[in-house]
């Protein structure tokens, strides 16, 4: 992990595919992710809508275009936070601040490998069931959130960002997320 240190602020391209046991077809967003240093992430929505949504402080600020902003604790989004966290440890390439709150595990090798978070808390498990990420060498390539209620989440970051399908498949996304060239 100390590999993956990103120095703040960084940001990166993003789509991303949510598939839903009660949708027929996953939700595509894509936009821009931005982490700011500390627990301040931006993740900026440009397609098909436009949104906003800052984490900062504990607190959730989401703004979409022609709404009100929603503000919300992150306490109130477990799943959120737990992605938060693990992604705050992994750019600032600091393992320890996984350990109360994820097992670790990484496969593969320095070319391929997958760190995989699964919840320590029977609390987080019942909302979270792991989050993944795939990344080569010192990039981090894929974000996968499995939510304990079966619905999933993948996230293609930067180059690998446009390269997401019209019609993508959980198979197509993970392909693309472990072949990355």
């Amino acid at each position: 992990m100390r590999n993956l240190a990103q120095p703040p602020p960084t940001r990166t391209p993003f789509a991303e595919a949510r598939f839903s046991q009660i949708l027929e077809r996953p939700l595509r967003v894509s936009g821009e992710l931005a982490w700011n240093g500390g627990t301040h992430l931006e993740r900026n929505v440009t397609a098909p809508y436009q949104e906003s949504t800052v984490i900062a402080g504990g607190d959730v600020a989401m703004t979409r275009a022609g709404h009100r902003t929603r503000h919300f604790s992150l306490d109130r989004a477990p799943p959120l936070k737990a992605l938060l966290q693990s992604m705050v440890a992994v750019l600032s390439g600091d393992p320890a601040q996984l350990d109360g709150l994820f097992d670790a595990r990484v496969d593969g090798d320095a070319a391929s490998w997958i760190l995989t978070l699964t919840p320590k808390t029977e609390k987080l498990s019942r909302t979270l069931a792991h989050i993944r990420l795939d990344g080569g060498g010192h990039e981090l390539r894929c974000i996968e959130i499995s939510e304990s209620g079966g619905n999933v989440t993948i996230d293609l970051l930067g180059p690998l960002a446009a390269k997401m399908p019209a019609a993508p498949t959980r198979e197509t996304l993970t392909a693309l997320c472990r072949h990355a060239d």
